[in-house]
């Protein structure tokens, strides 16, 4: 298996530069064909970010690069579960896919709740806002 970071994840998503996106493309079918693309959850994070701020991408067409880029054949994320519950609760809730993250990375460790002064996240089960 062979690891990406955030750029060139962008690359394959935006593709926004043609040279870069033909270079990422090679390496990560290359990837795939060699024993799979890894993707931390901090570049599912990142990717996320960079959709939203950078790019201007909507919250549904955030979450839906997103599902597909860890439903692609070969592909493996580092946390699998707690990105397809943070991913379900980005599309239904308000926050940030970071937040949604973090909330479910706090629930699988037990550690709940999850203080926070972002009133959007503490809408979230799990999430307490400090009042």
């Amino acid at each position: 298996m062979e690891a990406f970071d955030t750029n060139v994840v962008i690359r394959l998503i935006v593709r926004d530069d043609e040279e870069q996106c033909r270079r990422a493309e090679l390496a990560f079918r290359g990837a795939v064909a060699v024993g799979g693309a890894w993707l931390a959850s901090v570049v599912l994070v990142e990717v996320s970010w960079v959709l939203r701020v950078a790019y201007k991408f909507d919250r549904a067409t955030i979450a839906a690069a997103l599902e597909r880029l860890v439903a692609t054949a070969g592909v493996h994320v580092e946390d699998a579960a707690t990105t397809q519950l943070a991913l379900a609760s980005f599309e239904k809730g308000s926050a940030d896919f970071a937040d949604y993250f973090i909330v479910e990375s706090a629930r699988r460790s037990d550690a709940l709740p999850l203080h926070t002064f972002d009133e959007r996240l503490s809408r979230t089960s799990g999430a307490k806002l400090i009042g």
